[in-house]
């Protein structure tokens, strides 16, 4: 290792990543909200960082797999995956991220063309090179092969029982982290990893937050599902079947570009909800909440 390299090594919902950075470690930018996901465990995952500009990669019209025509698109070239990201203005020339996965995303490489506005006051740090979104589409492609789901969801550990609210934005979700901040830990308020793990499905909290800024690395059996919504008084009824996994479909983040990831992240909702307790929840954002959904068997 030269002494321009240092290595990040980062633990998110039991995957390692090694973030190997060509400069200084001091000029990078990592943000206080990765600390607590730190680790010194075996990768699985190695990405190599350079911050002097980007390759010029040929692309043809059916080499793109995924382009929602905002700031970021997904190509496969060569038996590998290339993600761009790109400024949405019309004066853009052209991407100034490039990053190249193998077809299993466990090895890749970021490059970056740092933009003035990019650099961090006062110190002038470059970025960190999984800023949003690259960060969470590779979450999401690794996820994908049979790893488990990333949902639009707030978890929450109470004192050893998982609780799950699922919901789209403006369904409850950070208003709930708020509710139990002083009775439980909260493991994100807007995305949580979940996986099967010995027979059990866990969820983990991530760094990738709502509005609350709280989270947790932490991982925990999930006892209790709740779909949410805002309501009047609190109420619950129960919550199964295949609109409960179609619901829980539509608030995750699928891979919509890969026809296997599809089926798997399918498959595994549909067997979430047979295995663990769902409910529709409405709640009234008041303390109450709490004792209502410990009450809930």
């Amino acid at each position: 290792m030269s002494q321009q390299e240092r290595h990040i090594c980062l633990c998110i919902a039991d995957i390692g990543f090694s973030i190997t950075i060509h400069q200084p470690i001091n000029t990078v930018h990592v943000d206080t909200i990765y600390q607590d996901f730190l680790c010194t465990a075996e990768p699985e995952v190695r990405i190599h960082a350079h911050y002097d500009g980007v390759p010029q990669i040929p692309l043809r019209n059916e080499d793109t797999i995924f382009d929602p025509q905002a700031a970021w698109s997904l190509h496969r070239v060569d038996e590998q995956y290339v993600f761009l990201q790109k400024d949405v203005v019309p004066s853009a020339t052209g991407p100034y991220v490039v990053a190249i996965f193998d077809r299993d995303f466990r090895h890749g490489t970021v490059h970056r063309r740092v933009r003035d506005s990019e650099r961090v006051p006062p110190e002038g740090l470059l970025p960190y090179p999984l800023d949003y979104p690259l960060g969470e589409v590779l979450m999401i492609c690794l996820l994908a092969q049979e790893r488990g789901v990333m949902l639009h969801a707030c978890g929450v550990d109470d004192a050893g029982r998982g609780y799950l609210f699922a919901g789209n934005s403006g369904d409850g979700k950070s208003t709930m982290a708020r509710l139990w901040k002083d009775e439980a830990t909260i493991l994100n308020d807007d995305r949580i990893v979940l996986r099967q793990r010995h027979g059990r499905f866990w969820m983990y909290g991530t760094p990738w937050h709502g509005e609350y800024t709280t989270v947790s690395p932490h991982g925990i059996p999930v006892e209790r599902i709740f779909s949410l919504h805002h309501a009047e008084a609190n109420h619950a009824r129960d919550w199964h079947g295949a609109a409960a996994a179609s619901k829980l479909l539509a608030r995750s983040f699928p891979p919509l570009w890969e026809t296997d990831g599809m089926g798997f992240t399918l498959e595994f909702c549909t067997q979430l909800v047979k295995t663990v307790p769902c409910y529709e929840l409405g709640f009234a954002p008041d303390r109450h909440i709490v004792d209502f959904v410990r009450s809930l068997r």
